[in-house]
């Protein structure tokens, strides 16, 4: 890993300014692996939102991967979300439970990422991150190499992914859609039912009948994809809405 590809002098095309400056950061943790090639991957595990993806692959590839939303079907993605350890690729596919997982890699392979290691990260906010690091130099020691230095590279991504939650809630980000979002009146009424107060209650509070308070929630548990008001409460707190 000796090639210096960790630089962020140039913005890249498909970068926008947040996600430039984000991959700067991150490359800042990562120099002790100068010259790798990497992709960090940070989405929500409840909710149906486009992932957070910092990585000097090739730009081609990146907004290939984004526009297709292959990341639904990606068997590093998909295997990485049931595990816990660090795990090489091979395994993942190896894993996989849809033929559509080798279309992933069939493509990806045109860009020499088809071989390498990720790292694994699940938080109490409820979200799941992965640091991926390529063998794009298809070197024989590479998985030994991974795995001697596995707590090191661990560490790298908790403190990044430390850093990068310690910075912005989860609802920043990601955005909740225009369709999605709440309401002031339906985030007032939440912010009751997350502090334990009865419908009733919350009612009088807001001048409104409890028939109302129920439809608020109602809508509330539609927008964040759950079934009852309490998953509503659980999903909210770790989404950082309340």
């Amino acid at each position: 890993m000796s090639t210096r590809l960790l630089n962020c002098d140039v913005m890249a095309k498909h970068e926008s300014e947040p996600d430039y400056q984000l991959r700067c950061a991150f490359e800042k943790h990562l120099q002790s692996l100068n010259g790798c090639h990497y992709a960090y991957f940070v989405t929500h595990k409840g909710l149906d939102v486009k992932p957070r993806i910092i990585s000097n692959y090739p730009e081609r590839w990146l907004r290939a991967y984004r526009a297709a939303n292959y990341h639904l079907i990606d068997p590093v993605i998909n295997h990485g979300l049931k595990c816990v350890a660090p795990f090489s690729w091979r395994e993942a596919l190896e894993a996989k439970e849809s033929a559509q997982s080798d279309d992933v890699f069939a493509l990806s392979q045109k860009y020499q990422i088809s071989m390498g290691y990720t790292f694994n990260l699940h938080d109490s906010n409820g979200l799941f991150a992965a640091l991926s690091i390529c063998n794009t130099e298809r070197r024989v020691d590479f998985e030994q190499v991974m795995q001697q230095r596995a707590a090191e590279i661990q560490m790298t991504l908790i403190q990044f992914h430390n850093s990068l939650t310690a910075t912005f809630a989860p609802n920043e980000l990601f955005p909740a859609s225009a369709d999605t979002s709440l309401s002031d009146r339906e985030m007032g009424v939440l912010k009751w039912v997350v502090m334990g107060k009865a419908y009733r209650e919350i009612a009088a509070m807001h001048a409104i009948s409890v028939r109302t308070v129920k439809f608020h929630m109602s809508n509330v548990v539609h927008k964040l994809q759950v079934r009852n008001a309490k998953q509503a409460v659980y999903k909210a707190v770790s989404l950082g809405l309340v």
